[in-house]
C-alpha cells in the first residue's frame, strides 16, 4: 500500500509540474469525427507550442484559426491550474450566457473521463455555471465559474486564472478587462488567457497589435490534418473571409474581416504616410457627435479631385464646449477650413431652449454646415470614394487617423439590409459617419453605371446644391 502511494506521489508531482504530459494522460474531450465520441487529447506540434507559450507567462493573448481545438486547451490547462492550486479559482468570461454554460459543459467531460490516478478520492460538483473540485482530505476546494460578457463581471473574485473566450466578440470587452483583470493583478500569481479569432477595430485587435501581451498565433496549418487541397476548397467557400477565419499569419487575419461593409478597403491602398498638405488645396471637417463620442475628421482635396483624411479627433464624453475646444485645438493656426459638416440632427431645436446644438457650437468658435442623412446612398458614396480605378483610389488617409483606419475596416454589414452599416458595436459606427457626411457632399459621378431612382435622386439633389452655392 505504501509503495502504491508513493508511486500515486510522484505521479501526481510529475504532471503538476508538465501540463502537456497531465493533458495528453488524462485529458478526454468531445470529437464529431469518427466513431468514438470522446478521445485522448493528443496535442498536435502547434498546440504543445501554445501550451508552453502560455504557461510560461502571465498575460496571454491567443489569435488563431478556426476550428482547433483551442477552446478545449485552454480548458484542459485550467484544470491543470485546478488540480496544482490548493483553492484555485478560474473564471472563464463568455459572450452569452449559453456559451458561458458550454464551457462548463466541457469541463464536465473532461472531469468525467478522467483516469483513476486523479479521478480516485476526489469529488467533483456541477452546476450550469460552475464546477467544484475536492481532492479528499487536500486542502481548499478547486473552482472554475462562468460568466456573460457584462461590463462589471467578476469583478468581486479573486482569481488564479481568467480565461476571455471569443475575446474580439464580446460586447464589453474593455470595461470586462478594466474589471476582470485586478482580481489577478497579484505580484505572486494570476494568470490572464484571451483567445479568440480576429475581429478588426476591436479592443482585442488594440491588444494584439500595441498591448503588453504574450502573443500566440495557431496559424489554420496548426491541424496537420489540412492540407493545400483543404484549403483551395474552403478558399472558394468563403472567399476574402477566410483570411480572418482561417489566416495563414497575424499579418493574414488583419486583411479583411469577415462580413466588412467597406470590403474595397485595403491597408496598402488606402493608408499613406502623412505629408504636408500644399496651401492651395480646399480643407473641409466633418464629423459625427453625441455625448458618448466625438468623431472628427479633416479633409484636403487635391488638383485632380482625391481626398486625404489628414487629421481626427476621437474622444468620448465631451460636452459642446469641450468638444468645440478640441475641434479648434486640433487645428493649425491660420488654417483655413472652408466648411465645416454635422448630421441633420444637430440642427433640431430644443424645446427648452429654442436652440439647435449647432448654435451652441457656433457660440463656442466652431460653425456648422448640414449634411445629407441618406444612409444607404451615402454609403455607396464612400464606397465609390474606396473603389480601385486606373489611378489608385481616390480617398486616403493618414497614418495618424488610426480610429477612423480600424472602424472603417472592422465595420459590418447590417444583416437586414446589405446596402447599410451595422450599427452595433455602436462604437465602430462614429468615424465612418463622419466619413459619410463628409463625402456625401462630395460625391464621384460615375454616369456610366446604372443607378437606381433612389440614388440619382441623391445626386441630383447634391448637383442643386453645388449648382446653387456655385
Amino acid at each position: 500500500m505504501e509503495e502504491l502511494q508513493r508511486i500515486f506521489d510522484d505521479e501526481w508531482a510529475y504532471m503538476v509540474e508538465r501540463p502537456a504530459y497531465f493533458i495528453e494522460r488524462y485529458c478526454r474531450i468531445e470529437s464529431k469525427e469518427g466513431d468514438e465520441p470522446i478521445i485522448p487529447f493528443l496535442l498536435w506540434p502547434e498546440q504543445k507550442k501554445a501550451l508552453r507559450s502560455i504557461d510560461g507567462h502571465k498575460l496571454n493573448i491567443i489569435l488563431k484559426a478556426r476550428q482547433l481545438g483551442v477552446s478545449w486547451l485552454v480548458l484542459c490547462y485550467a484544470i491543470h491550474t485546478m488540480m496544482r492550486v490548493d483553492g484555485a479559482d478560474v473564471i472563464v468570461l463568455s459572450r452569452t450566457e449559453t456559451e458561458a454554460k458550454e464551457m462548463v459543459r466541457r469541463v464536465k467531460v473532461v472531469l468525467d473521463h478522467m483516469g483513476e490516478w486523479v479521478g480516485a478520492g476526489r469529488k467533483f460538483t456541477y452546476t450550469a455555471n460552475a464546477t467544484e473540485v475536492t481532492l479528499a482530505g487536500e486542502g481548499l476546494p478547486r473552482r472554475l465559474s462562468a460568466f456573460t460578457s457584462a461590463p462589471s463581471a467578476a469583478r468581486s473574485f479573486t482569481a488564479d486564472l481568467i480565461i476571455f473566450d471569443e475575446w474580439a466578440f464580446q460586447q464589453y470587452a474593455e470595461d470586462i478587462w478594466t474589471s476582470g483583470f485586478p482580481t489577478i493583478n497579484r505580484p505572486g500569481g494570476g494568470k490572464v488567457i484571451g483567445l479568440s479569432t480576429m475581429l478588426q477595430g476591436t479592443f482585442f485587435a488594440r491588444l494584439w497589435q500595441e498591448g503588453e501581451f504574450n502573443r500566440v498565433f495557431l496559424p489554420w496549418t496548426a491541424d496537420p490534418r489540412r492540407d493545400s487541397e483543404w484549403y483551395e476548397q474552403t478558399r472558394k467557400a468563403l472567399g476574402e473571409a477566410i483570411y480572418s477565419e482561417y489566416p495563414a499569419s497575424p499579418d493574414e487575419a488583419f486583411l479583411t474581416p469577415a462580413g466588412a461593409f467597406f470590403d474595397e478597403f485595403r491597408r496598402e491602398k488606402h493608408v499613406c504616410e502623412p505629408f504636408a498638405i500644399p496651401a492651395h488645396w480646399r480643407r473641409y471637417f466633418a464629423m459625427d457627435y453625441g455625448l458618448d463620442m466625438l468623431a472628427g475628421i479633416w479633409a484636403a482635396m487635391d488638383d485632380e479631385g482625391h481626398a486625404y483624411i489628414y487629421r481626427e479627433v476621437y474622444a468620448p464624453d465631451q460636452t459642446i464646449p469641450q468638444a468645440s475646444q478640441m475641434i479648434r485645438d486640433a487645428e493649425e493656426d491660420g488654417e483655413s477650413i472652408y466648411i465645416r459638416y454635422a448630421p441633420p440632427d444637430l440642427f433640431g431645436r430644443s424645446q427648452e431652449s429654442g436652440k439647435t446644438r449647432t448654435d451652441l457650437f457656433r457660440e463656442n468658435g466652431v460653425t456648422l454646415e448640414k449634411s445629407s442623412n441618406d444612409r444607404e446612398a451615402g454609403w455607396a458614396n464612400v464606397k465609390d470614394w474606396l473603389a480601385d480605378g486606373p489611378e489608385g483610389p481616390k480617398l486616403q488617409i493618414f497614418k495618424s487617423c488610426p480610429n477612423l483606419i480600424r472602424t472603417v475596416q472592422a465595420i459590418g454589414r447590417d444583416k437586414r439590409r446589405p446596402n447599410d452599416c451595422a450599427r452595433d458595436p455602436h462604437e465602430l459606427t462614429h468615424a465612418p459617419d463622419a466619413l459619410r457626411y463628409l463625402l456625401a457632399m462630395r460625391p464621384i459621378r460615375k454616369r456610366e453605371e446604372k443607378r437606381d431612382a433612389r440614388t440619382e435622386r441623391y445626386y441630383n439633389e447634391i448637383d442643386d446644391f453645388f449648382a446653387y452655392g456655385t
